[in-house]
Formats: C-alpha cells, structure tokens, sequence
C-alpha cells in the first residue's frame, strides 16, 4: 500500500513538472501581497497576507475559464475570465479575529511585455462574501502584478 501511494505521488509530481504551468506575484485586495501559481489546465491557487488592517492569510483557487488575444495592432494585450472562491482568516487591529470566504467572478487584461518571458495584469473580481464579524456582504476585489511564463 504504502509503495502504491509513493508511486501515486510521484506521478503527481512529474505531472506538474511537465506541465506548462506559470507563476506570478500581485498586489491588491483581498490579498495586499500574494503569489499564484496556475497549472496548465488553468486552475490558479494563490496565496498573501490580507490587505486589511491586523495580521493574517488569505487564498483563492480560481479557474480561468476563456480568455484570447485583443486584435491590436503593435500591442500584446490579452484579456481572460473566470470564478473562483477564496477564503482568509485575519486578526483586525480594531475588531478582534474573523474567518470569512468569498465566490466571485473575475475579469482581467494582461499586457505581455515585448522580448520578454512576463506579462503585467490587472484583474477584477466581483461576488457575494460572508465573514465571522461583518456577515453576509457584496465582494469586490482585484489584482495587479506580474505572471513569469
């Protein structure tokens, strides 16, 4: 059993070294510092520390569900969308701990930087949040780096 799983797992591994996955870092809210990572099947985990006032973490698994290039002469702009859920706890500074999660859409462009391996984005996400000390709320957020392809 335990070669079986040991044997699952490297299969695991080599499946992810193969694929032509990339990785970026962001800027932005929920997460005010984060990395992503997005395998080639475009799911992208991502992971920071919360923007809002105290001290903990956040993440998101989103699927990128179409996207193409925008027919612009000159320029390498591209636009993707998709939805995804993310989750954070956080100590507030002013109103003590929470947990909260969130499902939303989002939408974005990505400016592909001539001669180069990297793309600078700008994403939003629009969707309906529940946390521990606010409750049920509308979700807006966003995201603005760079993914190293």
């Amino acid at each position: 059993m335990r070669k079986a799983l040991f044997v699952a797992g490297l299969m695991l591994v080599f499946s992810f070294a193969s694929a032509k996955a990339y990785f970026g870092v962001f800027s932005g809210y929920p997460e005010a510092i984060g990395v992503q990572y997005t395998m080639d099947n475009n799911m992208r985990f991502s992971i920071g520390l919360p923007a809002y006032g105290g001290f903990g973490v956040a993440g998101s698994a989103d699927m990128i569900m179409g996207g193409d290039a925008l027919d612009i002469e000159g320029i390498d702009l591209r636009y993707y969308y998709g939805a995804g859920v993310s989750a954070f706890f956080t100590n507030y500074t002013l109103y003590g701990s929470a947990f909260g999660f969130n499902g939303h859409g989002l939408a974005a462009l990505e400016w592909m930087v001539p001669n180069t391996n990297f793309g600078i984005f700008s994403e939003i996400q629009l969707g309906a949040e529940y946390d521990t000390y606010f409750g049920f709320s509308p979700f807006y957020g966003g995201r603005f780096g760079v993914n190293f392809y």
